[in-house]
């Protein structure tokens, strides 16, 4: 006599599929490149620098750094925008192939001084982007005025991360 074994239920779970979609409005740039931190810090102030509130923005590049993308990864206050997550950050860059980002914020207030968080910010993305091989070059800091920004890693206060 045989028995028989009832067949386990099927269920259904999602596939999903990433795709990158490119906005309505794309960015114009005088200077494709972010080459040095003068250039990439034009192209933050041309997204971010008259907005009235704080906007977190991801550049990325290819391996000759030049600019393949951008993405507003979130949006603030004046004062401040609260916690940036790598995964928002790095699921863009992913899905635009990006060899690697620079990232930059402005502040609505003028002052382009980075804020300790700002700084935390920084170097919890600088160890998720090592994680994943793709650098964060810069963090970028610009104002209304674009003769006002701050360059970590031209200052040197870029967090070294081991």
């Amino acid at each position: 006599m045989q028995t028989t074994t009832p067949h386990p239920r099927i269920q259904k779970i999602p596939v999903y599929e990433v795709r990158l979609v490119q906005a309505r409005r794309p960015l114009r740039l005088a200077e494709p490149t972010a080459s040095d931190s003068e250039l990439a810090a034009r192209t933050l102030h041309a997204m971010l620098g008259v907005t009235d509130r704080e906007h977190f923005a991801a550049l990325f590049l290819n391996s000759v750094h030049r600019i393949t993308g951008a993405h507003v990864v979130a949006i603030g206050g004046q004062q401040g925008i609260g916690t940036i997550e790598p995964r928002t950050v790095f699921r863009a860059a992913i899905s635009a192939c990006a060899v690697a980002v620079v990232v930059g914020h402005n502040h609505p207030s003028g002052d382009p001084t980075p804020s300790s968080p700002d700084l935390a910010t920084t170097a919890h993305l600088m160890a998720a982007g090592r994680v994943l091989g793709i650098p964060v070059l810069d963090h970028i800091i610009v104002t209304c005025d674009c003769r006002r920004w701050y360059s970590m890693h031209e200052r040197g206060t870029l967090p070294s991360v081991a």
